[in-house]
């Protein structure tokens, strides 16, 4: 292991931010550890080896969808055996939360990414260092759960193993679908009638900048029971938000869970959220608190606009759908909301979730096989992402001038770049015969930068272009003109005047590739000599004054 640098302190080292807040030191009566040294974690009792690791470790499973990610070339037998030594590692040696800030191990995901982009045994290994030099050490709980005691020590953190062991048992014996099931979706896992706190295990999984979602997509995108256990249980540790979720959603007061939603596309609600005065000027929020706070000032507005998303949950091609329709709403917003002027992108940190998020909505649905819980999946995500943007500071979407600059951007990477041979097409001293698909340098890229969240920004923007990246201008601006609407003309006029600000008609499937390589521009071609850069973490906030 290497040491932290010295001038990056270990509660910002992972994201890679300025040194500005200090080292956080647990209360006292904390059941962990506090100094980040070996001595330290010498004393405390962790928890012991699965006798069965090799049961929640192994190759990983094909995708489950067709629209689930692909592997990329490069997988080997070495890189493969590295994989499941350094996931087991994890799994056993490191609690899922980093800092007594709540800030989470992200070794699994940049693990299982850049493996499947196709990186080489020692890149695996020299990435799954970067990790270890921060990590807390496992704690053994104070007690054990049970299904008697599942809802008692929700929210603390000090019961993640205890959790932990649970989960794996459960996954192990009856399979995530239906640990989804019973766990998160069910009414009995988010209400209770005595009048106590609300377990409400659904808004959890949509807790922590939408991780335990991350987490467990993982598990289900490679079929990897100790990494869905591992989101599972990082569920149950997280604290919840009962205004994040509707009370209607639920299959216990919806009589036809299996409805086709309302009459507009999720570009559609996106355009008129980002023209809607009633979210301008938003004052800053802390960082910690956005999501709470969204829910606070914003909540019932944004539920109402959930509402309007027509979804068809009954059939394999309108799940598909739905999923293609959330992936453009979220590349959209981190994106093209990110596109400040041709001088600056900012790579918001916290909208860049949105963007890795959406990559596990096809793996979640397809261990999610009943019509009601299909529903409650998209809407708390619609919802929460929406939440996120407006809460971030709503940056309004400005489609046309996004494309006029970064048209340049499509086949020109950073580098030195030997002259093509004479005959090379479609010609020697074309751009195109440098760099004749800009997404292979942008993985090499992503593979080896040290960055955790750039492999798995890069990995969504090239699925989502190998997806949709046929689709032409225009496309976006048919999705909400089904026959049988019925809108008033002052209703319809509001929905075109709303997508002609943004420029919807503009947006076609080159879009992916203008985000990524903003997004490499902002955090650095490392691999071509530039220095690493960093995500933004300042939102898109109204001036105090405004």
């Amino acid at each position: 292991m290497t040491d932290i640098p010295p001038d990056l302190d270990p509660v910002n080292y992972p994201f890679h931010r300025e040194p500005e807040i200090p080292v956080v030191v647990p209360p006292s009566a904390a059941h962990g550890i506090g100094p980040y040294s070996p001595e330290a974690a010498a004393t405390i009792k962790v928890p012991s080896k699965p006798p069965y690791i090799e049961q929640l470790f192994y190759v990983p499973k094909p995708p489950p969808s067709a629209i689930s990610p692909q592997r990329l070339p490069g997988i080997d037998p070495e890189s493969t055996a590295t994989l499941i030594r350094t996931l087991s590692h994890n799994h056993v040696t490191w609690h899922i939360f980093f800092n007594y800030k709540h800030f989470h191990n992200h070794a699994p995901h940049h693990l299982l990414a850049i493996w499947s982009l196709g990186a080489s045994g020692p890149v695996v290994e020299a990435a799954y260092a970067t990790h270890c030099v921060y990590q807390r050490p496992a704690l053994e709980s104070p007690g054990h759960i049970t299904s008697d005691n599942l809802h008692k020590h929700l929210n603390d953190e000090r019961y993640y193993s205890a959790y932990l062991r649970f989960f794996t048992a459960e996954v192990l014996k009856r399979g995530l679908s239906e640990c989804l099931e019973e766990y998160v979706f069910s009414p009995a896992a988010n209400f209770t009638r005595d009048g106590e706190e609300q377990p409400s295990m659904l808004s959890r999984f949509a807790m922590g900048v939408l991780h335990p979602f991350i987490h467990t997509g993982y598990g289900a995108e490679f079929g990897l029971i100790g990494v869905s256990a591992e989101g599972l249980a990082m569920t149950a540790v997280h604290a919840s938000n009962t205004g994040l979720i509707d009370r209607t959603w639920f299959p216990d007061v919806v009589s036809e869970p299996d409805v086709k939603g309302s009459t507009r596309s999720a570009l559609t609600i996106l355009s008129l959220i980002a023209c809607d005065p009633r979210f301008s000027n938003v004052k800053e929020i802390d960082s910690g608190n956005v999501l709470n706070e969204g829910v606070k000032r914003f909540g019932a507005a944004i539920h109402e606009y959930v509402k309007m998303w027509k979804f068809d949950i009954s059939s394999e091609v309108g799940l598909a759908d739905a999923v293609e329709e959330l992936s453009w709403v979220n590349s959209v917003i981190y994106g093209v909301g990110g596109y400040v002027s041709d001088q600056r992108f900012k790579a918001d940190f916290f909208l860049m979730h949105l963007l890795t998020s959406s990559l596990f909505l096809p793996s979640l649905l397809a261990h999610t096989s009943k019509y009601s819980s299909r529903r409650l999946l998209l809407l708390t995500y619609f919802t929460t992402s929406l939440l996120y943007y407006v809460a971030s500071g709503r940056p309004r979407p400005d489609i046309r001038a996004f494309y006029e600059g970064t048209e340049h951007l499509l086949h020109k990477v950073p580098g030195t770049h030997e002259s093509p041979a004479p005959g090379t097409l479609p010609n020697p001293s074309s751009d195109l015969a440098r760099t004749p698909n800009t997404w292979l340098p942008l993985i090499q890229n992503a593979v080896v930068h040290p960055n955790e969240h750039l492999c798995k920004a890069q990995r969504a923007l090239a699925h989502y272009s190998a997806l949709y990246g046929t689709r032409p201008k225009g496309w976006a601006v048919e999705l909400s003109r089904p026959e049988g609407r019925s809108l008033t003309a002052a209703q319809l006029a509001r929905e075109d005047e709303a997508e002609e600000k943004v420029g919807l008609k503009e947006l076609d499937g080159t879009v992916f590739l203008r985000i990524a390589m903003l997004t490499q521009n902002r955090l650095g071609w490392m691999r071509e000599g530039e220095p690493e850069n960093r995500w933004d973490f300042d939102g898109f906030y109204a001036a105090d004054d405004a």
